[in-house]
């Protein structure tokens, strides 16, 4: 018998499975990775929505309900549609007010902001 250099069969199956459970454990890896940052780009993209409206609010340039009523708003931003509800709640101080804004997207909340402003 002549000794040939070489692996066998059974060397290249068991690198191909070890091979092939690193690479599954990549795509898994970068797939979550991909809906984070999806998700914290969406978390973002709302708070910027809520914070228009808490500061149009702030301005004057639109009115918000008094609770437990509420304004429905749609909002476009970055290409996107966004859904706003927006109140204001008394506080003990009945000059301060407290603004809350709800930013949604498909029935999914994103973004919840509180802000006080000082109502004359």
């Amino acid at each position: 018998m002549t000794n040939k250099a070489g692996f066998t069969l059974i060397e290249i199956l068991i690198a191909l499975t070890i091979l092939s459970i690193a690479l599954t454990a990549l795509l898994k890896s970068t797939s979550q990775n991909i809906k984070d940052a999806y998700y914290l780009r969406q978390k973002v993209i709302a708070n910027w929505v809520g914070r228009e409206v808490v500061n149009e609010a702030r301005l004057q340039l639109i009115t918000l309900p008094t609770a437990p009523n509420t304004l429905d708003l749609e909002k476009e931003m970055l290409g996107e549609t966004w859904q706003v509800k927006g109140s204001l709640v008394p506080t003990p101080n009945p000059k301060i007010q407290k603004i809350e804004v709800s930013v949604y997207q498909h029935e999914n909340k994103f973004s919840e902001l509180k802000s006080y402003w000082y109502a004359q």
